[in-house]
């Protein structure tokens, strides 16, 4: 089933240092053994529940005894057994495994007289005198570790004791200096700890002197400190936090700090409740000094191979100005987002992705560029369904685009289609006839589609309206609004025989569009100023009738000149020639017929490499040379179209260049401003004027990934699915609105270098004499300047306007357990710099310190 990750706060996870007492627990089950089996021999040995046998070299002696399962035990060095006090020694490497528990120390006694258990470590003297302790005991309960100093344990009580006992588990490290289980449920620890550092003196840890720990309900401890280089920073006089696996329902930690235009704040503050394994709700709240709050609640759920989906909500109160301010303001803004998925069955499915927002949220309170850069609101849904045996697809969708700037709209409300994909019925079932070869008819083609829409559409025009003098009219905004609905049909019949190398393909095609609309246009009233509107309705049935043929064919030059490791060259030529025949058939401004011919040549060149004999052969796309032209016969001038040439090439994982070109083959006339019917080879000399120009180059480089410790790196396709695979269903649960300025992601230190480069250039000459031009550069770089130092640079450059855009400056430190982030934006409405410094670990994000400087405010 699909489970939802838990945000975690801050004092949920100090307390979280303690769940690995439950360890104890296990033990809380464990049946009565009074009696076990000492060996000489080194190999494991094992026991029946009914007996207890001493095996020496020449003696056996049987004694009762009430154990109720098998123990099997080893030791490297020796087994001891005193036949008088019934005391089992083992030592060196002992080792003891007892249903679902294994203990593993230098050193384990046994008493069976009083059925207590007691392990530790050696003392081992170094050739430089040093004494340390080996063979510490490690206690495993199915995967999880526990280590300490000393474990005891009385089978009968089901009490027992841990002395310096610690752990690893989810990334964090555990500590107790003095464990007891009292009760089966119950445990006293003193002195615990809890670190996701993995020093033995760690940088940072939480520490209480004494908890009561009721296993899998609560945890109790009083008090809680946080320390930092064993120097205490805050405490809290106790806490009493909840002790169960998976997500848990608690507080979100706030934080606290001071903004230039609300005053001092304090920001999501709020609540998360786990209500089910499918179901979580979280709901936060900034609150400020003068007055303005911002209330944000997200509701989510998933059901795994059904669906998952979210609600998220934001009101907010701004208020500019202090009490009694003659420029004092207030105003309210919304944002609604709700994002829904299903996969119905294997062959339908439905999305959403509503969005719905006050034209001036995203600038006042987000706290991401792109957010603030925000231009328009898009909300979309769809829903799809495919009959794969008829090959048969029906799709439903819903659009709307929102403009935030202009309160333009663009609805599409809805839009429904149906295809019936392509289906021979002629074809014999059998498959052909004998040695597969179909008849001629049975190679035709049928396929119909159908689309029918709803679209509405406003525009926002300014339109003089009151008079405020003898000559001066005021401006008013109004909308011009337009609704259109439409119905389009087409039907097409294809036949695709092949003739030697030449394919044939001819093709007949029918269409039917109906439209029916109206327009609503703003106006002023010459009589009295006043605003009217215009109505004008649209409707018309018209029908199309088309049919042509189309053939193609391809061939190949190949050279092997065997230099430099190049073994083969090869460019494939794929020439298309149609010729299209249209009329429409009924409805209103008929034209008489259309008859084109249209050219297409793709042009592929290719190359083999082999650097040397032993390596392996590589194929290298070298260029992708495409070229384009038609001729309109019913035209009445001017029928030769444009020349329209497209060039790409991927050089590698790490070099992409393409371009294009359009050619005008008629003369530019200076009086009309605008071409006439005369061709330029003629007129001019040469074949045709360069219209237009684009190029767009991109490069990303770099190092080599660092292996991860203990392993080797993995292939980046490999990674990035082990990545994927490990999140939970819908992904990590999403910050809190309020937060979201607060989300740094964390700087890739295995990558010493890496930098990209993206530009684009764009000329349009349609006129000889105009040029429009656009040019503009994009770079990211980031380089490690030591194995902790690394710093990254992103920027835009627009040499059209000689501006930037959104320069960004980063710098990361490694701080062993902490991370520190640097972010320094130079210009623009984002200006300022940011400084952070935090827990890497997910689990403790929350503990960070946190300096902002822009010019929206500033952050503590």
């Amino acid at each position: 089933m699909g489970r939802i990750r838990t945000p975690v706060s801050l004092l949920s996870m100090s307390m979280k240092s303690f769940g690995f007492l439950i360890l104890l627990s296990v033990l809380a089950s464990t049946p009565s053994v009074v009696a076990q089996v000492p060996s000489a021999s080194r190999e494991p040995q094992s026991i029946s529940a009914d007996t207890s046998t001493v095996v020496l070299p020449d003696t056996l002696i049987l004694y009762r005894s009430d154990v109720d399962t098998v123990v099997v035990y080893s030791a490297r060095d020796s087994i001891s057994y005193s036949m008088n006090s019934r005391f089992m020694r083992l030592y060196g490497s002992s080792e003891i495994k007892y249903q679902a528990i294994g203990l593993k120390a230098a050193r384990i006694g046994i008493n069976w007289d009083n059925a207590t258990l007691e392990a530790e470590g050696a003392e081992q003297k170094s050739d430089t005198g040093e004494t340390k302790i080996i063979g510490s005991p490690i206690l495993i309960d199915g995967r999880e570790e526990f280590k300490g100093e000393q474990i005891g344990y009385n089978f009968r009580t089901k009490k027992g004791r841990i002395t310096l006992g610690t752990t690893e588990m989810e990334g964090g490290y555990y500590h107790g200096d003095r464990i007891k289980k009292v009760e089966p449920d119950v445990l006293f620890v003193a002195d615990g700890r809890y670190t996701t550092c993995d020093l033995e003196e760690p940088h940072f840890y939480f520490f209480s002197p004494k908890m009561k720990v009721i296993l899998r309900e609560v945890v109790i401890a009083e008090p809680v400190y946080f320390y930092i280089a064993d120097v205490p920073v805050f405490a809290l006089p106790f806490g009493v936090f909840p002790n169960r696996a998976g997500r848990r329902s608690g507080i979100i930690a706030p934080a606290y700090g001071e903004d230039a235009r609300y005053g001092r704040y304090l920001s999501h503050f709020g609540y998360y409740w786990a209500i089910s394994d499918y179901l979580d709700l979280s709901s936060t709240v900034d609150l400020y000094s003068r007055g303005t709050w911002v209330s944000n609640s997200m509701f989510r759920y998933a059901l795994r191979y059904n669906f998952t989906g979210s609600v998220m909500a934001s009101v907010a109160r701004r208020v500019q100005g202090e009490a009694g301010d003659p420029d004092r303001s207030e105003s309210r803004d919304y944002s609604v987002q709700l994002n829904h998925y299903q996969q119905i069955d294997p062959t339908s499915n439905l999305s959403v992705n509503f969005n719905f927002s006050s034209g001036s949220y995203f600038r006042n309170y987000s706290r991401t560029i792109d957010e603030i850069l925000r231009q328009n609101i898009v909300s979309n849904a769809s829903y799809s369904k495919t009959w794969t045996e008829t090959n048969r697809s029906l799709s439903l969708s819903l659009r709307r685009d929102l403009s935030l700037v202009t309160d333009d709209l663009d609805e599409l409300l809805p839009s429904i289609s149906f295809t019936q994909g392509t289906f021979f019925p002629f074809k014999k079932r059998g498959g052909g006839n004998v040695g597969g070869e179909q008849e001629w008819y049975e190679q035709i083609g049928i396929s119909y589609g159908v689309n029918a829409s709803n679209q509405r559409t406003r525009t926002s025009r300014s339109i003089d309206s009151i008079k405020t003098g003898p000559d001066e009219l005021s401006q008013v905004k109004q909308f011009q609004q337009s609704s259109t609905q439409t119905i389009l049909q087409n039907m097409s019949l294809s036949f695709s025989p092949k003739l030697g190398h030449i394919s044939v393909s001819p093709f007949f095609s029918f269409r039917d569009d109906r439209l029916f609309g109206e327009d609503k246009t703003p106006f002023r009233n010459k009589a009295d100023s006043s605003v009217g509107f215009t109505r004008q309705s649209r409707r018309h049935g018209k029908g199309f009738l088309s049919t042509g043929i189309s053939s193609g064919t391809r061939f190949y030059g190949i050279a092997q000149p065997n230099v430099w490791g190049i073994t083969a060259l090869r460019h494939t030529v794929s020439p298309n020639l149609s010729l299209t025949y249209g009329k429409q058939v009924y409805g209103a401004d008929a034209s008489p017929f259309s008859l084109s011919s249209s050219l297409n040549v793709q042009n592929l060149f290719e190359m083999k490499y082999q650097p040397s004999d032993t390596a392996q052969e590589q194929k290298i796309q070298l260029m992708n040379i495409g070229m384009n032209l038609s001729y309109d016969f019913t035209r009445p001038e001017q029928r030769l179209s444009e020349l329209f040439i497209s060039y790409r090439t991927d050089l590698g994982r790490n070099l992409s260049l393409s371009a294009g070109t359009s050619h005008n083959f008629y003369e530019f006339d200076p009086v009309l401003q605008r071409r006439v019917n005369r061709f330029l080879i003629k007129e001019q000399g040469y074949l045709a004027d360069l219209t237009s120009f684009n190029v767009a180059f991109s490069l990303s480089l770099s190092g080599q990934r660092k292996a991860r410790a203990g392993g080797t790196t993995a292939p980046a396709e490999i990674q990035a699915e082990q990545d994927r695979l490990s999140q939970p269903l819908g992904g990590a649960m999403p910050a809190p609105q309020g937060m979201q300025g607060y989300q740094d992601e964390s700087s890739d230190f295995s990558i010493p270098w890496n930098v990209s480069l993206n530009f684009n250039f764009s000329q349009s000459q349609s006129d000889p004499r105009v040029k429009t031009r656009s040019a503009s550069i994009s770079t990211n770089l980031s380089f490690n300047l030591t194995e902790q130092w690394k710093i990254s640079a992103s920027g835009n450059y627009d040499f059209t306007q000689k501006r930037f855009a959104a320069p960004t400056i980063n710098l990361s430190r490694d701080l062993h357990c902490w991370i520190m982030n640097f972010s320094w934006y130079p210009i623009g409405f984002y200006r300022g710099y940011r400084l952070e410094i935090r827990v890497k670990a997910p689990q403790l994000q929350d503990i960070k310190v946190t300096k902002q400087d822009s010019e929206r405010g500033v952050y503590f």
